[in-house]
């Protein structure tokens, strides 16, 4: 697995903090940094509107460590109902529950960049040694999160998604057997397994192929999202050099953990060919890259979205067999 380098970290921030979102678009990254600076600001001004209108009606000397704590234990409430809420609501159906690890500690970080914005304005009323304290430990807390929920969101940018969607927001009906399969697949630590996923029109095959592969960008895991129309066009091209990785191109296909190709559909000619089993190895196993390319398939975790009927399963099984995929690897799902 590779890491996303301290260099390209550092890099994304600085195009985030410095660079113009209105010439480049605004990032997974960007959006993340603009929502904790908006907590630190639903902690700062509450806190400093409250207090002058408590100093009105209160003499204490520590009215600004008062109503620091009080706007923080109402955001700490806030966040908790937000959390505790969907629970308890018969309406909420599941076909894959909420990582609830993940959304508690999403809420954790939230709760704490608050706070920071309302012991910051208690600093910033009157300067005492305890909010001095407060606010260091507090900045020491969110040192992890930070940079745990800003890779994360590098990770899921450089994975090139179409949209962002979590696993449990897809909410389109599967039987247990489907339910069994995507779930044996999401959690397998092995390398080069893979899922063939029919389905009619609009049954949901690109929704769910992406919110399987975020699944895995969340964990810090590489993915990469390509049309089939891209992918061909990826088979005749050389990996990127050390040299040339750069931000929005940290990884390649061949050297990605999780693939998700898309709009590969056997009934549909593309380019004067039909897309069909051979069709498809013959351009994977090209005379430039085809060594590459077969190892690359062999050691790769990919999601075949397919056509609207898997009558012709048997024969793309095949086309990995004879790319050298054990048979037991490769699962099959159909959505109706």
């Amino acid at each position: 697995m590779k890491i996303i380098q301290l260099k390209f970290i550092l890099e994304q921030l600085t195009f985030d903090l410095i660079g113009k979102d209105s010439y480049r678009g605004v990032t997974l990254t960007y959006a993340w940094l603009a929502n904790q600076f908006g907590h630190i600001a639903l902690g700062f001004i509450p806190t400093f509107l409250v207090y002058q209108i408590a100093k009105q009606y209160s003499k204490s000397t520590n009215l600004n460590m008062i109503v620091s704590i009080c706007v923080t234990s109402f955001w700490f409430l806030f966040e908790v109902y937000n959390v505790v809420a969907p629970i308890f609501k018969n309406n909420q159906v599941y076909n894959f529950k909420p990582d609830l690890y993940n959304v508690i500690f999403d809420t954790i970080t939230d709760i704490c960049f608050f706070a920071i914005g309302a012991f910051l304005a208690g600093l910033a009323i009157k300067c005492t040694t305890s909010l001095i304290s407060i606010n260091v430990a507090l900045l020491a807390l969110v040192l992890y999160p930070s940079y745990y929920w800003y890779t994360t969101k590098m990770y899921q940018q450089e994975a090139k998604f179409p949209f962002q969607l979590r696993l449990s927001q897809w909410k389109t009906n599967l039987d247990d057997n489907s339910k069994n399969t995507i779930n044996q697949f999401v959690n397998k630590n092995s390398v080069g397994n893979h899922l063939l996923v029919f389905g009619a029109y609009k049954s949901g095959k690109t929704s769910l192929s992406v919110a399987i592969a975020n699944e895995q960008s969340i964990k810090h895991k590489k993915a990469l999202y390509t049309s089939a129309t891209k992918f061909y066009n990826l088979l005749f091209e050389p990996n990127p050099s050390e040299n040339e990785l750069k931000i929005n191109n940290l990884w390649g296909w061949r050297n990605t953990d999780y693939l998700v190709i898309d709009d590969i559909n056997p009934s549909i000619k593309i380019n004067g060919i039909y897309v069909e089993p051979n069709t498809l190895y013959n351009l994977l196993n090209n005379n430039e890259f085809g060594k590459e390319n077969i190892k690359a398939i062999q050691n790769t975790n990919v999601i075949w979205v397919l056509g609207e009927s898997n009558s012709d399963c048997c024969d793309w099984k095949q086309l990995l067999i004879s790319m050298g995929i054990p048979s037991e690897k490769i699962s099959e799902l159909t959505l109706l």
